[in-house]
């Protein structure tokens, strides 16, 4: 049997730039790719390429008489910590295990050409290709490596480095803990399908950040916000309690919890309650936006079941998957989850605990930010209010930052009839800036359709009462009297 010769570095240059031509077109014109080096991923291929020549040789001289050595696995080549391959390389310091797993995980998806070794050996001899594993369709002549692929590799033919990496393997991979590399087969894990997460597949050719919000299995989405604190009207007390979150960011990106002056962990939990409609879950965006994090708001419909351990396990997905991500985590309605355990009754009641009980344990090991939203600050578990690091009460605006909320959400070419009506609605209505939003918007539409520019208390009234009542009721729903100064 023969095998090819290493593809020269402009041939690799050529797959590179044919894959990440690919990324740009599926992208939105808008949206813009930084240019990234991929001079590591490079080096990897053609270390991987090697290494597949070299045991599919010694697979082919097994059994012969042969005085020719077989040599070690090659030196890992050095990558460059600042390309996106690289980096996750450094950040999760993988060793020779992972990095051949994640190499085929990134071959599989983009150098389908590399295995053709393989192939060969599978179309011509099927007692040798039971050694090297993976997944083979004849029809379309494409291979797929499982783990098993990754131990031959690792071990070739010797049964003692067999057992060594299928060990390793076994005891719990970094690129497979961190859902990097996934492998959907549970119950036979060495036959599993070797898949690269979707998120890093365009990642480490287009240098884009992975969002990690995919898969129905998930139960999150990233939230994206374009404001920052500068952007926002806040209450002088709120925007002095949040400044420790940005504090906490900086800490965290600066290797603080790792520099073993202490023995604080890495994780940081804060409560934001308060009545709804004041903005926890648009601030809690605009602080992930600041300081340059994401924000993965979870979704309690996806999460919460009535069958017995299903809650458990969906939240696990979601914690493994946004560990080690320096990231946001945020619970909405957050007394859903982290309720007041009850007294126990019956076997629900005795669930519902052990469901919270769960929840304490396993938030205080995510090394990252959490925070929880909730109406009633008294809603919350006692323990969990114990172990929260920052407790903000996001309180319904004061006078004078509704009448700044008014002038916020006021369209440029669009003014009130006079500053007295401006003043009259700060006073008499408290409302947060959700309803004031909502009000503005109906105005400016009903504007629009009049062809007018000026606010007056007739136009704004039907409104007023509409919002009145979705925010305190029916009985609520009345206007206040505006008196028009006479000169």
């Amino acid at each position: 049997m023969t095998h090819s010769t290493l593809p020269t570095e402009s041939i690799q240059k050529k797959y590179v730039e044919k894959e990440v031509l690919t990324i740009k077109k599926s992208e939105r014109a808008t949206t813009k790719i930084k240019a990234v080096s991929h001079d590591s991923l490079n080096k990897e291929m053609e270390w991987l390429e090697a290494l597949i020549a070299m045991r599919c040789q010694e697979l082919f001289l097994k059994g012969k008489a042969t005085s020719e050595a077989i040599e070690k696995i090659p030196e890992l080549p050095v990558v460059d910590h600042e390309s996106p391959y690289g980096s996750i390389i450094n950040t999760y310091k993988l060793q020779e295990m992972d990095r051949v797993l994640l190499i085929l995980g990134v071959a599989s998806a983009h150098y389908p050409s590399l295995f053709k070794s393989f192939i060969q050996i599978e179309e011509t001899n099927s007692a040798m290709a039971i050694e090297v594993g993976g997944e083979y369709n004849r029809g379309s002549r494409t291979f797929k490596p499982t783990f098993q692929t990754a131990l031959f590799l690792l071990a070739g033919t010797d049964l003692s480095l067999w057992s060594y990496y299928n060990a390793q393997l076994i005891e719990g991979s970094v690129v497979v803990q961190n859902d990097i590399i996934y492998n959907r087969t549970t119950t036979d894990f060495i036959h599993g399908q070797i898949e690269l997460d979707i998120a890093y597949s365009g990642y480490f050719l287009s240098g884009k950040k992975p969002r990690l919000d995919h898969g129905s299995y998930f139960p999150g989405s990233l939230y994206e916000s374009d404001l920052t604190l500068d952007d926002i009207v806040l209450e002088p007390m709120v925007r002095e309690q949040i400044k420790p979150i940005g504090q906490y960011i900086k800490a965290l990106e600066s290797g603080f919890f790792k520099n073993g002056n202490h023995r604080f962990k890495s994780g940081f939990m804060a409560l934001f309650y308060g009545p709804p409609g004041t903005g926890k879950t648009m601030l809690a965006g605009i602080l992930a936006n600041t300081y340059g994090i994401d924000m993965y708001h979870v979704d309690l419909s996806q999460v919460v079941s009535k069958y017995i351990g299903e809650t458990e396990k969906n939240l696990e997905v979601l914690f493994n998957r946004l560990q080690g991500k320096n990231c946001m985590l945020f619970f909405d309605e957050a007394d859903s989850l982290f309720g007041k355990r009850s007294d126990v009754n019956d076997a629900h009641d005795r669930y519902a605990n052990q469901e919270v009980s769960y929840l304490l344990q396993r938030i205080e090991k995510f090394d990252g930010l959490t925070i929880l939203a909730s109406n009633f600050e008294n809603n919350m578990d006692d323990a969990f209010k114990r172990r929260i690091d920052l407790s903000i009460n996001v309180i319904r605006p004061t006078e004078a930052t509704r009448e700044a909320l008014w002038k916020q959400y006021l369209p440029k070419n669009v003014m009130f009839e006079s500053e007295l009506l401006l003043k009259h609605l700060s006073k008499e209505y408290s409302y947060t800036g959700s309803n004031i939003k909502n009000i503005m918007k109906n105005v400016a539409i009903a504007l629009h359709s009049m062809g007018d520019t000026i606010i007056t208390h007739e136009l704004i009234s039907p409104f007023l009462a509409i919002e009145s009542e979705k925010s305190f009721g029916k009985n609520q729903a009345r206007v206040h009297p505006f008196i028009r100064k006479t000169e």
